[in-house]
């Protein structure tokens, strides 16, 4: 399962700006409420923020991997927010969070949700990927790169 297969050019905000985890959060969950249409912003904010109350999900090198099942959900769904100058999201290591991947999955979505989790994990793991994610000039770069860093990993015929 590709990450980039989840991703609509749509469901991208660049850059993302605020001053704290939770305006981060609300505006992750205003574009995923604008891409699914049968969900409000409120119930993806919420589900969001119930996870963050477990653990952060900044796991460091300026990433962040926000996740939750949401009640009504009909299929995996995903919004990429990327911001050169950093955003503050109560990361492990201290940083500003440039690149934040939030998956949102349906209820008894569990193997797939975890393997495409597991996917986003790796693939952020890669330093050029994160790189030229701070790089971008325009949302339509965004799609391009992690593609790129997929097909670098997996291989183009993954």
């Amino acid at each position: 399962m590709r990450v980039r297969q989840y991703l609509k050019e749509s469901c991208i905000i660049f850059p993302i700006q605020g001053s704290s985890k939770q305006e981060i959060i609300r505006a992750l969950a205003g574009k995923a409420a604008l891409c699914l249409d049968d969900l409000s912003e409120e119930k993806i904010f919420n589900a969001i923020l119930e996870r963050e109350e477990l653990g952060t999900t900044a796991i460091g090198r300026g990433v962040a991997i926000p996740h939750a099942r949401v009640e009504g959900l009909n299929r995996l769904s995903m919004v990429v927010a990327v911001s050169p100058t950093g955003v503050p999201f109560d990361s492990l290591d201290g940083k500003p969070v440039h690149v934040i991947f939030m998956l949102l999955a349906p209820e008894g979505a569990t193997p797939s949700y975890l393997r495409v989790l597991a996917n986003i994990s790796r693939l952020l793991k890669d330093r050029e990927l994160i790189s030229a994610l701070k790089e971008v000039r325009e949302v339509s770069q965004i799609p391009d790169i992690i593609e790129h860093a997929e097909n670098m990993s997996y291989g183009a015929l993954v």
